[in-house]
Order: structure tokens, then C-alpha cells, then sequence
């Protein structure tokens, strides 16, 4: 029990708890709550971050897929190309106008199995 006197009078007022209990008591109070609010806080930016990542991968999903398309259309146009030089009418033309060749007659084929 302490002693405490009132600024204001002579008396001499008696208090069960002592000045020292009075800070440890709020002191766990003060901390809990502080750990609680960290806690809180903490939770709440690793909502906010995993909302951005979200965002993030899905921006860089939709960027790889149009890149995707654009790689497909680009195949589709290389394989029409290939077609296009493979085309015996295109080679027997060459053979003809630049290489000054000839068709061979059926019996100077020999075909070889």
C-alpha cells in the first residue's frame, strides 16, 4: 500500500494498489493491443500485396497469350509460304525458264525403288 498525498490537502489518502501494479497492468494491456494492431496491419498489406500479384500475373498472362496468337498467325503464314514454294507448278517453271531444262520423254525415266 502506498501512500498518497492530495496536492490539494493535508490528508493522507490510502490506495490498495500500489504505483508500480497499476503501471504493470496497463503495460501488458498496452502490449497486447500493439501486437493485435500489428497483426492487423500486417494482415491487411499482405491482402493488398496478394490482390496486386493477382493483377500483375493476370496482365502478364493476357500479354503472353496475344503474343501466343501473333506466333501462331505468323506459323500458319510461314507454312502457307512453304506450300507455296513446294508447288510443282512453281519449280517445273523454274526448270523451264531459268535452268532451260526440258521434260524428259517416258522411256529416258528410269525410276529407282
Amino acid at each position: 500500500m502506498v501512500k498518497l498525498l492530495n496536492p490539494n490537502s493535508d490528508r493522507i489518502l490510502w490506495s490498495g494498489e500500489t504505483v508500480s501494479e497499476k503501471k504493470s497492468s496497463i503495460q501488458p494491456r498496452l502490449m497486447i493491443f500493439t501486437f493485435i494492431l500489428f497483426l492487423l496491419i500486417g494482415g491487411c498489406l499482405f491482402y493488398v500485396w496478394s490482390r496486386i500479384e493477382v493483377i500483375e500475373t493476370g496482365y502478364k498472362i493476357s500479354h503472353e497469350l496475344a503474343k501466343g496468337k501473333k506466333l501462331a498467325e505468323n506459323n500458319k503464314k510461314l507454312k502457307l509460304e512453304i506450300a507455296m514454294l513446294k508447288s510443282y507448278n512453281r519449280i517445273e517453271k523454274i526448270a523451264v525458264e531459268e535452268l532451260k531444262m526440258i521434260k524428259a520423254n517416258p522411256h529416258q525415266v528410269i525410276i529407282i525403288r
